[in-house]
């Protein structure tokens, strides 16, 4: 977001008619509480959009024809809840021509959109932000689920960027691992931060890419962002739960406020270690069993989207697996478990100030705001005099500017030849858990590790897991859960399979897996690592995730 060069007035005040407005202008008011809209009618309503809502404004001048040719306008985008509480687009639009110059009237007009982005990064977003004087590299993954990656980013990323001016640069990955090997070298410095449009698989391989480098305990640390646009979208789904974001009425663009506002929270991670030596760098989960069985099994019907886990699930319990196992873990008593440091935002919406009734945006405003749809924008009936960085994602190859020197590459590729244990303070895995950690073996039909509260969409695995609890929560099911328990878990994985019999929830903060039988399927981040001996450990709040 940019706020312009000009002098902030703080607070601001002013009377201007809504873009084919008739009567009586509007007195605008913007200050600490956001913007304030009294109208003068006879009701003389009263409207207040919450700073926290508001996302940019974009000043603009009238085309030739126009009567008034010397007026200027400045157009303020803000996201409200509606009656409904789902984020709906709300564009006014104001006439400033109290001058008979254009140019001064535009120089108020500048002044109303330096006044909004002061509010909104002041008072709408709690520090610490992304650099908003830098750009974000955005990466897509066009196979990622449906396919449908690209087309999402056109039609509904690109504009909320556009409207909160914030800078980017668009790259689209070709092929597997495209993704790790560009973070490997890129030089940090020069972005605010990395996006991903895709399935959380894209941000698996950004983070391992991350942790290659030579200076991988900074890097990891470099703000990510995540916008749902694969199969699995556990992350995106959790970051909305946590802050009571409605997120199924429109995930992306949920989602995409985030990466707007920028506020950088913090979020653990989870460093492993494989029994090849190698390390893994992970954000959601480990497992095995039949939820990672689903997961992998299922790719094949990825063109249905997350529907595609149900459909696989009903074939699983049918012909149930059980895999022979040894886990040893560090459990997290309550008093110890580290709690989070932003405290869960009370969902509210901006609301209309009245004493004898409240009344949607919708209603005060009806007519009098320019309500785009899609990628409408302003230019349908003025003539933008500012530019939005828009990047079409088809025409971006990959930049020189992304690599770094070879030397440094080189360096970075040393360390990952599979002696490195920096990081980790528990033993290797060739000696003998600590004294306090705890061990169980059995035939199990699942274990499966999550750090945050969904696996997917609409599987809420962890309904008290926080993004930066400092613990991982561990759930499962031995050799004698009966197969009723395992159907009625899978089939409503909403917080109450917690209370099935033979369900059990741990939280530990360190773990080993030791696979006993010959065959099975163990993912980390939904991606399949070798079935062989691995453990891990919490990096608390060694991340940094985009939200609100």
């Amino acid at each position: 977001m940019e706020g312009g060069g000009h002098t902030i007035l703080w607070p601001l005040e002013g009377s201007f008619k809504l873009y084919k407005q008739r009567g009586e202008p509007c007195r605008i008011r913007i200050d600490e509480n956001g913007l304030t809209v009294t109208s003068d009618g006879s009701e003389g309503r009263t409207e207040v959009i919450k700073a926290s809502d508001m996302v940019g404004c974009v000043c603009m001048k009238a085309p030739p024809e126009e009567i008034k040719s010397h007026s200027a306008y400045f157009t303020i985008f803000s996201y409200p809840l509606n009656m409904k509480k789902k984020r709906k687009r709300l564009a006014l639009c104001f006439q400033v021509d109290h001058n008979d110059s254009f140019e001064e009237n535009y120089g108020i007009a500048c002044k109303w959109k330096a006044a909004v982005y002061h509010a909104v990064r002041k008072y709408g977003i709690t520090e610490p932000q992304i650099d908003h004087s830098k750009k974000l590299l955005i990466l897509i993954n066009p196979n990622s689920g449906p396919g449908k990656a690209r087309q999402v980013f056109r039609r509904q990323v690109a504009g909320v960027l556009g409207e909160g001016e914030v800078k980017y640069e668009v790259l689209v990955t070709e092929r597997a691992n495209h993704a790790h090997e560009i973070v490997r070298s890129l030089d940090l410095t020069t972005y605010s931060g990395i996006v991903i449009l895709s399935g959380d698989g894209l941000l698996y391989e950004v983070y391992n890419g991350l942790l290659q480098r030579s200076d991988w305990e900074e890097a990891i640390q470099f703000p990510v962002g995540i916008i749902p646009g694969g199969s699995g979208n556990g992350l995106a789904r959790s970051i909305a739960h946590w802050l009571s974001e409605p997120y199924h009425a429109n995930p992306v663009l949920v989602s995409t406020l985030n990466i707007v506002y920028g506020h950088l929270s913090p979020m653990d991670l989870v460093l492993f270690e494989t029994a090849d030596r190698k390390r893994i760098l992970s954000f959601l989960s480990v497992g095995f069993g039949i939820i990672s069985d689903i997961d992998i099994e299922s790719e094949r019907l990825r063109i249905i989207g997350e529907s595609r886990f149900a459909v696989w699930a009903v074939a699983r319990v049918a012909n149930l697996r059980k895999y022979h196992a040894r886990i040893s873990f560090k459990r997290v008593t309550p008093s110890h478990s580290t709690t989070t440091s932003r405290v869960k935002p009370v969902l509210e919406r901006s609301q209309t100030v009245q004493e004898e009734r409240r009344e949607s945006h919708e209603h005060i405003l009806k007519s009098r705001s320019v309500e785009l749809q899609g990628d409408e924008v302003c230019e349908s009936f003025l003539e933008q005099s500012c530019s939005v960085n828009m990047v079409d994602a088809q025409e971006l190859p990959v930049r020189n500017s992304l690599i770094r020197n070879e030397a440094g590459q080189q360096s970075e590729e040393s360390q990952s030849n599979g002696t490195d244990r920096s990081g980790f303070t528990i033993p290797p895995l060739d000696q003998p858990v600590p004294d306090d950690w705890e061990t169980m073996e059995d035939n199990f039909v699942m274990v499966y590790t999550c750090y945050h509260s969904h696996i997917s969409t609409d599987v809420f695995l962890a309904p008290d897991a926080r993004p930066d609890d400092g613990c991982m929560w561990m759930i499962s099911l031995g050799s004698t859960t009966p197969k009723s328990t395992i159907a009625r878990l899978l089939l409503g994985i909403d917080g109450s399979h917690l209370n099935l019999p033979g369900v059990e929830i741990i939280q530990v903060s360190a773990l080993r897996i030791e696979p006993l039988c010959a065959k099975g399927c163990l993912t980390v981040d939904g991606e399949v690592v070798p079935w062989a001996p691995m453990q891990c450990e919490v990096l608390a709040k060694r991340g940094r995730i985009m939200t609100r």
